[in-house]
């Protein structure tokens, strides 16, 4: 889902909402880039856990992490008198200002979410349909899709992202992603709208709540072992290892749709209303706007909290990497 620098109101003066929208970016990127470089870390160092689903998850970090690093909501609001010439403006608002790389990223993410819940629903719900499992030779091939079908996706959003001459006390950049621009950009809106936010949403609710039906309805699956061996702690210990599953699971699927829900639906709503509607509401949509735009970057600090640091695994690499890195420094 692309995301783009949003309105900025015509006063040459900063407001107490731009103050606050810049200070929440800032926190979502001084906690979020540190969270999602310690994942990349935990899972370069730690053989022990290269496996598909980590690989996916150290994808998505890698996506986050970018997301996060470029985001211009921290500095978007101090840049309306700001003057551009063309070609250093151009190249401005495509990779800062008006942030045309953003979309890449966030579609990246989006789409690696996706195969982060096929991958789990074929390994947990169909284990003996050997020929659609993503194996470790498979990942690459997945991974370089994924990026591909990003950058093509957003191409329209490299093109049209462009210094406005005439911006006056107005922003610098124009961008598809904006209540001045949308109504030229509706096709490409939608697109990215259904392909990038509505789809991955059906796709991870289907696949999460067959896992979840194989756990708690038909107990298709298990976590511990069936038969005689089968003790009473053990049948304890399988409840609880269902619960911690569904719980992560719900809240992977929580996350992802108030994320990045909210932000396809205001844009295919927005294509629909007449020219005039949007400027008598100017005010409020931009305010809109502006809140979905937020939810749709956090979801790149929420990723590496919820997909990865709820997992004793990922714990314990912090730990092992943490420990490691405090005891070189005692021995030096």
């Amino acid at each position: 889902m692309a995301s783009n620098t949003s309105e900025v109101h015509n006063h040459s003066y900063s407001t107490g909402q731009d103050i606050a929208f810049a200070v929440m970016y800032s926190f979502i990127v001084i906690i979020g880039v540190p969270a999602n470089s310690i994942v990349i870390t935990i899972v370069r160092k730690t053989p022990s856990m290269h496996t598909t689903t980590n690989y996916l998850l150290m994808n998505l970090a890698v996506a986050d992490l970018i997301t996060l690093m470029i985001c211009p909501g921290m500095y978007d609001f101090a840049l309306k008198k700001v003057r551009l010439d063309k070609t250093l403006g151009d190249f401005i608002c495509k990779f800062f200002a008006g942030n045309a790389v953003v979309p890449i990223t966030i579609n990246a993410a989006a789409l690696t979410v996706s195969a982060i819940a096929v991958e789990r629903y074929l390994a947990l719900v169909k284990p003996f349909y050997t020929r659609l499992r993503l194996t470790k030779k498979r990942v690459p091939r997945v991974v370089a899709f994924i990026w591909t079908f990003a950058v093509l996706s957003c191409i329209p959003d490299l093109v049209t992202n462009t210094t406005e001459p005439n911006h006056h006390s107005t922003y610098p950049c124009k961008r598809p992603w904006s209540l001045d621009e949308y109504f030229r950009h509706k096709g490409f809106l939608i697109f990215t709208g259904v392909f990038f936010g509505l789809i991955p949403s059906c796709i991870i609710f289907f696949c999460y709540f067959g896992i979840f039906r194989g756990l708690f309805i038909t107990e298709t699956i298990c976590t511990a072992p069936k038969g005689p061996e089968r003790s009473s702690n053990a049948a304890l210990e399988d409840q609880r290892s269902k619960k911690q599953l569904f719980k992560l699971l719900l809240w992977l699927m929580i996350l992802f749709c108030t994320c990045t829900l909210p932000f396809s639906i205001f844009f295919i709503c927005l294509t629909t209303l007449k020219t005039n509607t949007v400027v008598n509401n100017r005010q409020y949509l931009f305010v809109v706007h502006r809140m979905v735009r937020f939810l749709l970057t956090a979801n790149s600090f929420f990723n590496p909290l919820v997909y990865a640091f709820q997992s004793a695994n990922y714990r314990e690499g912090f730990k092992r990497i943490f420990y490691c890195k405090r005891l070189t420094e005692e021995n030096k």
